[in-house]
């Protein structure tokens, strides 16, 4: 699982690129990469990052998200990458890089050490390109899968996720399973992506540590105006419908929202 470096595409893609707007622009600018830009375009559409955020970057080199995030969440945010190649630092303190494979076990108990909860969880991440459409978009689902679980286990309720995936088939059931856990999902992408490329981001908003669909042990505290039951599951409010007052239930979470769930008895 490695990000896709311009040094094997060939010369007439080094020659494309050196015509390319934002490549001219990140180097302007001093980014490290045009992929900047999507990340700038990105945040100020959907809010993904936020002054004093903590966050966490999965395939992080050569750097270009890592400066636009520490940019983001200053001084009293922290920014940790991870990717199988060295990068740089940034000369910041709170910005950490790490050398290794995020889906290594090695690697991610290092990370549950150095950021056991973060508020965003974001990748620019490819995976090895190997030139059949179907086995490389079949990875890249495979790579969010992996990203989407890491997420779950560090992201802090009401927490953001944000994913490049290649399109095709596969598509549509990896944003199914990312709906189990956030209240908000979006494909979009941004302008800054080359027109003839296939990825599309995955915004994902409003965390939860229950899962839509699951089934969940709880004891309503309290009741609504319009008689729906309150619980509290894993510290999020629970609504729900028609449960009464008092005794151990079983619930099934039917829907995520931002800062609560809405639930059925079983």
């Amino acid at each position: 699982m490695i990000n896709v470096y311009p040094e094997n595409m060939g010369k007439r893609w080094l020659w494309e690129r050196k015509k390319d707007y934002y490549y001219r622009k990140a180097k302007r600018e001093h980014y490290r990469s045009r992929a900047a830009y999507k990340l700038k375009q990105l945040n100020r559409r959907f809010r993904i990052l936020k002054p004093g955020f903590r966050v966490l970057e999965l395939g992080c080199a050569p750097g270009g998200w890592s400066q636009v995030a520490r940019e983001i969440v200053g001084s009293s945010g922290f920014v940790i990458g991870v990717d199988l190649h060295s990068v740089e630092p940034l000369g910041y303190e709170n910005v950490v890089f790490i050398k290794g494979d995020f889906t290594d076990g090695e690697v991610r108990q290092r990370l549950r050490e150095l950021v056991p909860e973060c508020d965003a969880v974001i990748s620019d991440a490819s995976p090895e390109i190997s030139g059949v459409w179907s086995v490389d978009h079949a990875r890249s689902v495979e790579l969010c899968e992996k990203a989407l679980s890491i997420a779950e286990e560090h992201l802090v309720p009401g927490g953001a996720l944000l994913l490049k995936v290649f399109q095709g088939e596969l598509l549509q059931g990896l944003v199914e399973k990312v709906r189990r856990s956030f209240a908000y999902v979006k494909l979009t992408k941004p302008k800054a992506s080359r027109s003839g490329s296939a990825e599309v981001y995955l915004i994902a908003k409003g965390f939860s540590p229950l899962k839509k669909g699951n089934v969940y042990p709880a004891k309503v505290v309290g009741r609504t105006g319009r008689g729906d039951g309150v619980a509290y599951i894993k510290g999020m409010k629970v609504f729900v419908k028609g449960a009464g007052e008092g005794g151990e239930l079983k619930v099934r979470i039917t829907s995520l929202k931002q800062g609560f769930a809405e639930a059925e008895v079983c």
